[in-house]
């Protein structure tokens, strides 16, 4: 299989190195075989894709669940697939304008974490081209808290056969809401994890941010795409302990959360904080009342934070992202 992977990387322009090997350069593919899946051997690159090589032969359930739990993005058999494996390759050769990607969910129920994610894509218009995702398996109804008009444009529904080459053609077929592309469910379910992995996946490649509205059950499955993850937290006692629930059972990578502290309730932001062990993205009382998320941007409370909080990611804070890593 290696004599196999070498003959591939050299005629995509890479080259291979074993893991012992110290890179040159960047790193813009891992190669991985069912073993080392098995044994999770896989080392954890910021940016590169993870491609899993096997032999001919049936791909067992077993390896189908490991590929999406380390986020690969194809499970090839050689030397049957050996365009696919080339082009997965090429693509990876390419330098790309990625986006950065942005998680938010709510550490508890009725955190608010929808509405501090249509602020934060508002806020995320000053660093370039940005897209909210609606992630939630029921339908979240994103476009209804942004109070979107009924528009042309695709949604979960019409992206169930996605790829990682349909990214720009994805971003395009979109609704926009006040100059913001929305991928929502509308009228009918939302994504399940490996949609959801397919369409970011996609997505990443076409610069600005995206950030994605996440319900709890659909953490892990993003959380090899993201660069961060900010936790929605109130102030209270009760909201801190389930967030620490919810901390325990995703087990994210380390440094990739933080918390964004919803100044309601009796605890202090560094308490929430020190509590769960979490640095503070930021802290931010309530909007007012009848304020719309998106289209009815405030400059203060949460909005002034979420600009702050990009400000600090982003110290290009003029120039539009053009790349990062994953934590």
């Amino acid at each position: 299989m290696r004599d196999q992977a070498a003959d591939h990387t050299t005629a995509s322009g890479l080259e291979l190195l074993d893991v012992t090997d110290e890179p040159t350069g960047p790193v813009t593919a891992v190669l991985a075989d069912a073993g080392s899946v098995a044994a999770h051997a896989v080392p954890r690159v910021p940016g590169a894709v993870l491609l899993i090589i096997v032999p001919e032969g049936p791909v067992t359930p077993e390896l189908w669940n490991l590929a999406l739990e380390h986020g690969a993005r194809a499970v090839l058999q050689l030397p049957s697939q050996s365009s696919a494996l080339l082009s997965h390759l090429a693509q990876a050769a390419r330098p790309l304008t990625r986006a950065l990607m942005l998680g938010v969910v709510g550490g508890c129920g009725g955190a608010g974490a929808s509405s501090l994610a249509a602020r934060l894509a508002r806020a995320a218009q000053t660093h370039g081209d940005v897209l909210m995702v609606d992630a939630d398996p029921l339908g979240g109804g994103l476009d209804l808290l942004v109070e979107a008009p009924e528009a042309s444009g695709i949604g979960w529904q019409d992206v169930a056969t996605v790829d990682a080459s349909d990214g720009e053609a994805l971003r395009q077929a979109l609704p926009v809401v006040d100059g913001v592309r929305l991928l929502v469910a509308g009228a009918g379910p939302g994504p399940d994890g490996p949609l959801l992995q397919r369409a970011l996946q996609a997505v990443e490649a076409g610069g600005g941010t995206v950030v994605v509205d996440l319900a709890p059950s659909l953490v892990p499955a993003a959380s090899p795409l993201l660069d961060q993850l900010l936790v929605v937290v109130p102030c209270t006692d009760h909201a801190v302990r389930a967030a620490a629930r919810r901390l325990r059972e995703w087990s994210l990578p380390a440094g990739q959360a933080a918390v964004a502290i919803r100044r309601r309730g009796d605890l202090t932001p560094s308490e929430v904080a020190s509590d769960l062990q979490l640095p503070p993205a930021m802290s931010f009382r309530d909007s007012p009342a009848g304020a719309v998320p998106l289209l009815d941007v405030r400059r203060r409370g949460a909005d002034r934070a979420c600009r702050q909080f990009l400000a600090d990611l982003l110290p290009e804070a003029e120039e539009p992202h053009r790349g990062g890593q994953r934590r």
